[in-house]
């Protein structure tokens, strides 16, 4: 009678595979459940401030968050969500590449006093001098 072994390698590729098919076919639903940030991430702020959805907490914002969250637990897809919005509240509600990144950039300056953007406006000057600076004196000392 022949003994045959199985390599170490094989019989633990196999049992982690089996494992996780295992977790995959098991895993609940709401793994996988659409959230409101989802959601609100592809919307623009129907107030008067320039920022996404999901950044915005203003009474508005929370408002059209409230009826994202009704629309997810009533089982609506992200694409549904969306058209809804859109078709009640015209193209406002799109969001653009480029209010994406003023919100980004309102979110993150807000706060700023004149101190703050003397500063950036001082680092960004010093920078642009400082390239223009090497990409002279570089041309110039390549054909001195």
């Amino acid at each position: 009678m022949a003994v045959v072994m199985v390599e170490p390698f094989k019989t633990r590729y196999s049992l982690f595979a089996a494992l996780l098919l295992t977790v995959m076919v098991l895993l609940p639903d709401r793994a996988f459940a659409l959230t409101v940030g989802e959601v609100a991430r592809d919307l623009a702020c129907p107030c008067e401030c320039p920022l996404i959805l999901e950044d915005c907490n203003m009474t508005c914002g929370l408002d059209w968050k409230e009826e994202i969250g009704e629309m997810v637990k009533a089982g609506k897809s992200k694409e549904e969500i969306m058209t809804y919005f859109i078709a009640t509240y015209g193209e406002e509600a799109r969001l653009t590449t480029l209010q994406k990144i003023d919100g980004k950039i309102f979110q993150y300056t807000r706060g700023f006093d004149t101190t703050d953007w003397a500063m950036l406006w001082t680092g960004v000057a010093f920078w642009a001098l400082t390239i223009m600076g090497g990409i002279y004196y570089g041309v110039r000392r390549y054909f001195a």
